[in-house]
């Protein structure tokens, strides 16, 4: 949209992008099957690009490369020439490879190594990513990490919010922050694979992005093109946007396991998904599917502050109990 000159419709989508209180936009600067864009003309519109989103208050997750098989292009060259251009935006995040795995791309971008070579292309100070790797693999050569969650329609459906449960795996793995780059998407339908329009699935999956420590995206089917979320679309972004109230805070959480020592010593029943993190003297647990037969035995010294039931999902918030000496 930046490079055909469409300013007035990108303006628009970041002041939208930035009232739903979205903090990053995810941009590729070519492509050739989504939509086409040479690699020449999306790096002549990244500053211009750039300078807009800091306008409204948001950072840019840049994406160099991209179906890169459809181009004959100096790929080293064009990681140099983005990673220029953010490097004189404070609000730049640049990914070098979407998807590096994939049959787009081209051979070399297979290969983890050759993008920890393209990664001394960007200037220090840019934060930057590699790109997801095909799970459960992932690639820690940058200084975070983006994955891919599988897009699983096992276990009645919920089974790309069940892939979450890897996510603690993934941040002890890399060391690093782990961003939720592309998950299933929102759709006006269901799509097997590849949309849902369940808002119930995209609240769990953004509190269990919350309680696991990952940053997570709202994916959808018209945000591919930058049109305003709608419809369905528009019910599951705000089914996402309540995991940011229902929890509130920006401080961090403490994932925890159920144990002897832990605020629960226990979950009953059989979730697809258990989470639990806490922070200070409150802890949240949320478990999804198992319906009414899943619980949790709650610790001696903490106690059950509220709940939260949604359809195949429930969150309890517990509570330290503090004790007072008698006077």
């Amino acid at each position: 949209m930046e490079a055909g000159g469409r300013a007035v419709e990108v303006d628009a989508y970041l002041r939208w992008a930035a009232s739903r209180r979205f903090t990053v936009v995810r941009v590729l600067t070519m492509a050739k099957h989504l939509f086409e864009l040479p690699p020449d003309k999306g790096a002549a519109a990244l500053d211009a690009f750039l300078a807009r989103a800091a306008r409204h208050g948001l950072h840019v997750e840049v994406v160099a490369l991209a179906d890169t098989a459809s181009y004959e292009m100096d790929m080293a060259a064009h990681v140099r020439r983005i990673g220029a251009t953010c490097a004189r935006h404070p609000n730049a995040l640049l990914e070098i490879a979407n998807e590096p795995y994939h049959a787009t791309q081209r051979a070399e971008v297979h290969d983890a190594k050759y993008l920890e070579r393209l990664r001394a292309e960007v200037p220090p100070g840019v934060p930057v990513a590699l790109g997801a790797g095909d799970n459960p693999a992932v690639l820690t050569g940058g200084d975070y990490v983006t994955v891919h969650f599988p897009r699983s329609i096992a276990r009645e459906g919920w089974g790309w919010v069940a892939a979450l449960g890897d996510a603690r795996r993934m941040l002890k793995t890399s060391g690093k922050p782990v961003i939720d780059d592309e998950p299933l998407g929102a759709g006006q339908r269901f799509e097997p694979g590849r949309r849902d329009a369940d808002p119930e699935k995209f609240r769990a999956a953004a509190l269990a992005g919350r309680l696991t420590g990952i940053g997570s995206t709202f994916h959808y089917e018209g945000g591919l093109q930058a049109r305003l979320a709608n419809g369905r679309e528009l019910e599951c972004l705000r089914a996402w946007s309540e995991a940011w109230t229902i929890i509130p805070g920006d401080g961090p959480l403490e994932p925890f396991d159920a144990g002897p020592s832990a605020p629960v010593r226990a979950v009953k029943g059989t979730p697809v998904l258990a989470v639990m993190a806490t922070r200070a003297t409150s802890a949240w647990v949320l478990l999804v599917g198992a319906g009414a037969a899943a619980s949790i035995d709650v610790a001696p010294g903490w106690t059950v502050a509220s709940r939260q039931d949604w359809p195949n999902s429930r969150l309890y918030m517990l509570a330290k109990v503090t004790s007072r000496t008698p006077r």
